[in-house]
């Protein structure tokens, strides 16, 4: 075990090596002044670091504490009465299950960093008193007796990111009202969860998602486990977008007015969505046609969307365009995105051409990439039309031979072409990258 000063520190310390818990804290109790204190296991050595021993408390002076990266499950109540404590640093103690119920006593605390300590059950009420706090990395909503999320309503001062576990929790649609995240303005990311094995939900998630709207352009928004059918229009005002495991039907739909989404000021960059079985698309019946909810998408990314399908809205920044496995997506067409300058299909074994009119009015297509589409024989003579393509890449065929089409363009890598027999005539005048 070694103790020593976090490397953020301006004090010049010492690295001390010490063997067995008891000895450590044995040797911490004669420490009364210490400001800060880094505590790791040695790799050199069986024993891990376990447990933190009530001696801890004696530290009265103690600013910085660093248990980062340990495998402790439970802190001690002591803890808490390192009321000078301004830093408490936990990220990444995997097995980590909650924390002491007197956290509210830590009134000058300023950064909580839980990051990756994904094992937390539940934590203590009380939080919210901590009205110094400026990083907050996680909060675990744990019913009546713990916290709730009303409790975020006075850290205006929260900085970076903060995740919230277990949403399905909110008992109180008020708990989430009063969270105000819209007036958290030094928050730039947020991670909102849904447990996806829930027992009791209480207030449906759409209405749980409208009412934690964060200020305009926050910079990133991961959304895991959502069941409403669609997604508040309040998303477009974020920079990135990241949806996993949501069973929503549509982006924008049912639930927003025509006009709602229209008022929206968009900022929306990235989108991102993986693993939503009933997608169909992006924006519902009652807002298509809507100008302006997609307007600043740059880049676009579907996969395991079984049920989407084309077309896709008219975005006309979309630059960026990936597909993965999507089997419903019959490439009936996609010129309205011209201005995409990449297109990327990734496990479509029902791909076996491009479709030339789908991609005519592409005008700005640079590259093309094709992989895992073991079907594919070819490229289709639309691909003469796009004037800009200047890469096509192809990852896994089935094919026997070439696609026709490739002569035509000016730079062609593929790869994983395991049946192809033979190389023909024109060969010599392409230029073409072959990789095993």
């Amino acid at each position: 075990m070694i103790l020593g000063m976090p490397d953020d520190q301006l004090t010049v310390a010492f690295p001390i090596t010490i063997t067995g818990i008891d000895q450590c804290f044995s040797f911490l109790s004669k420490c009364g002044s210490l400001r800060a204190l880094m505590v790791k296991s040695m790799k050199s050595t069986q024993e891990e670091f376990t447990k933190l021993s009530h001696a801890i408390s004696k530290l009265k002076h103690l600013r910085h504490l660093d248990l980062s990266r340990s495998l402790i499950v439970e802190l001690p109540n002591s803890i808490c009465d390192l009321w000078n404590l301004q830093i408490l640093n936990l990220n990444d103690s995997l097995i980590l299950l909650s924390l002491p119920k007197g956290m509210r006593f830590l009134r000058n605390l300023r950064h909580l960093c839980l990051h990756g300590c994904w094992s937390l059950t539940h934590m203590p009420s009380g939080i919210g008193k901590l009205t110094c706090l400026r990083t907050l990395g996680m909060v675990v909503l744990s019913g009546k007796k713990g916290f709730r999320l009303s409790e975020l309503r006075d850290l205006n001062m929260l900085r970076g990111g903060l995740t919230i576990m277990h949403l399905e929790r909110i008992e109180d649609k008020k708990d989430a009202e009063e969270a105000c995240l819209i007036k958290k303005q030094s928050l730039h990311g947020l991670n909102l969860y849904w447990d996806s094995e829930r027992t009791i939900q209480r207030y449906n998630d759409e209405e749980v998602l409208e009412t934690l709207k964060p200020r305009p352009n926050l910079q990133l928004l991961r959304v895991l486990g959502f069941n409403g059918s669609s997604f508040p229009s309040w998303i477009s005002t974020v920079t990135e977008v990241v949806v996993h495991e949501s069973a929503a039907e549509y982006i924008v739909g049912v639930q927003e007015s025509t006009a709602a989404a229209a008022a929206m000021s968009p900022s929306l960059k990235q989108l991102e969505l993986e693993n939503m079985p009933n997608l169909k698309g992006m924006l519902g019946r009652e807002v298509q046609g809507t100008p302006g909810v997609f307007s600043q998408l740059q880049s676009l990314s579907f996969k395991d969307c079984p049920m989407l399908t084309l077309p896709l809205p008219r975005m006309l920044s979309l630059k960026e365009l990936c597909v993965d496995r999507c089997p419903n997506m019959a490439w009936a067409s996609i010129s309205n995105l011209t201005a995409l300058k990449e297109l990327t299909i990734k496990h479509s074994p029902e791909l076996d051409s491009l479709p030339e009119e789908g991609l005519r009015g592409l005008a700005s297509l640079q590259e093309i990439h094709l992989v895992r589409c073991y079907n594919l024989v070819s490229l289709s003579m639309g691909t003469k039309a796009l004037k800009s393509l200047t890469r096509l890449c192809i990852n896994g065929s089935h094919a026997t031979a070439l696609p026709e089409e490739v002569k035509h363009l000016q730079t062609t890598e593929l790869q994983s072409f395991s049946n192809l027999t033979s190389l023909p005539d024109w060969f010599g005048d392409t230029s073409l990258l072959f990789k095993t």
